[in-house]
């Protein structure tokens, strides 16, 4: 019994392992897409394993969570935020592959895909901020009200037409963004447990978690102001 009792966690340590490395491989290729020409062969190969490996992780990271509230019910708000952040990156990532096959589209977005990628976000976000009026960890307001602002952006822009020639390009750039904040997110919130102490002291963890969002934000705003000029708009 004492064996059985103990599988959702042996489990859960070997799928963590596998979700880990998938990490540093997103982490290690999104750069290129980021810094390489777009368009170009390099930005597409590149692009794809960053996709297919974030895609590993998403599921990996649900996977794990579950297994982590099995083993261990009475410690429920790790895994569950694990699961929040991971819904976040696949709905984003989703969003930032799926409009790029809509370059054409001039009528409102009919994919139902896109509609569950925005509905999970919206859901998610709202369960989040019920979960923190709870008593929850104010991290679930920040991550909840977040998912809520993602999933209707997403939805608005499904549910008209194109407003711009380049719509798409700005919709990949905001998703694929998104996408990359979480893994860069999830790197230094695992690295900030093994950081010094005195650093830690210096460092609230509330930070850690939200100031990739801040600066990436930021640098998804700059960006796709920049492309707005260049491309007369």
């Amino acid at each position: 019994m004492g064996d059985l009792a103990n599988t959702p966690l042996q489990l859960h340590e070997a799928v963590t392992l596998l979700h880990a490395l998938g990490g540093a491989v997103a982490l290690a290729s999104m750069w290129v897409p980021i810094f390489s020409k777009k368009g170009s062969a390099l930005h597409r190969t590149v692009g794809r394993i960053y996709v297919w490996t974030m895609a590993w992780v998403s599921i990996s990271a649900v996977g794990a969570s579950a297994l982590r509230l099995v083993a261990q019910p009475e410690q429920p708000q790790g895994p569950l935020f694990l699961s929040l952040v991971a819904i976040q990156s696949a709905a984003a990532v989703w969003w930032g592959v799926s409009v790029l096959r809509q370059k054409n589209r001039t009528a409102r977005g009919r994919s139902l895909p896109d509609w569950i990628a925005a509905g999970s976000l919206l859901v998610s976000g709202m369960f989040a901020l019920v979960y923190w009026l709870q008593g929850a960890t104010l991290l679930f307001a920040v991550f909840g009200a977040l998912h809520v602002v993602l999933g209707l952006r997403i939805a608005r822009v499904i549910g008209r037409s194109p407003q711009s020639r380049f719509w798409w390009w700005y919709e990949h750039l905001f998703g694929m963004g998104i996408a990359c904040i979480g893994t860069l997110t999830a790197f230094f919130v695992v690295n900030y447990a093994h950081a010094p102490v005195t650093l830690q002291s210096m460092v609230p963890q509330l930070v850690v978690w939200i100031a990739p969002g801040f600066l990436g934000g930021l640098g998804i705003a700059i960006a796709t102001n920049h492309y707005r000029h260049k491309f007369g708009e």
